[in-house]
């Protein structure tokens, strides 16, 4: 004879549900006595606020006007990396030393991860065919080793300078050639001083004509 729970006022859901309770009352007793904790430790999620710091001079995303570099899309291994360099100082910067080290290296990551997954837009820019091709001739020859596929290539190391801003290029790459500005990696110090300053305003023109 089917015995009515209902009647006797029998929560029947409690009477499955309490060997599962018991189960977890048993580890929380166990991991407290041990000392063992749980805890979810998520990696940094990717979230626009830090970014907003960073719109100023880099636009909104990342997606920043002539000269400021574009920095939406680059590779987040690489941003990680030049932000912990201008913290401590062993990449010199004249603003960026002092803003990266308001930052934690949790912060500095959340911002790589966020910037990483915008997307890369090349904007549209005025360039010489001429100076174009001059560049290019120069990126075959001189640089292609490390700045491959016309420079979209990027890792921890290379930066994506294909369709970067044309002006931004010539400024950085004319402090590297005068020795304005400390070069990253010494191989290109020795291939920048094999040029003239004509060929760096043709590699500013042909990587600022690349999509």
């Amino acid at each position: 004879m089917a015995t009515n729970t209902k009647n006797k006022g029998i929560d029947t859901m409690a009477v499955r549900s309490e060997p599962l309770t018991r189960l977890l009352l048993l580890c929380t007793l166990f991991m407290s006595a041990t000392g063992v904790t749980l805890s979810v430790a998520a990696a940094p999620i990717p979230s626009p606020t830090l970014s907003n710091n960073c719109a100023g001079c880099h636009g909104t995303f990342g997606h920043s006007a002539q000269p400021m570099p574009i920095i939406a899309g680059l590779s987040e291994s690489y941003f990680s990396q030049v932000m912990r360099q201008f913290k401590s100082g062993d990449r010199p910067a004249t603003i960026m030393g002092r803003l990266a080290r308001g930052y934690s290296d949790r912060e500095i990551d959340e911002m790589a991860a966020f910037f990483a997954t915008q997307l890369w837009m090349s904007p549209q820019q005025e360039v010489n065919p001429t100076l174009v091709a001059r560049g290019r001739k120069i990126h075959v020859e001189k640089c292609e080793v490390c700045h491959k596929d016309n420079g979209r290539y990027q890792d921890a190391e290379t930066p994506r300078i294909a369709g970067q801003w044309r002006e931004y290029l010539e400024i950085i790459l004319q402090e590297y050639w005068r020795v304005e500005r400390d070069m990253p990696h010494r191989f290109m110090t020795i291939i920048l001083q094999q040029l003239k300053s004509g060929d760096l305003s043709a590699l500013a023109h042909f990587y600022a004509d690349q999509r």
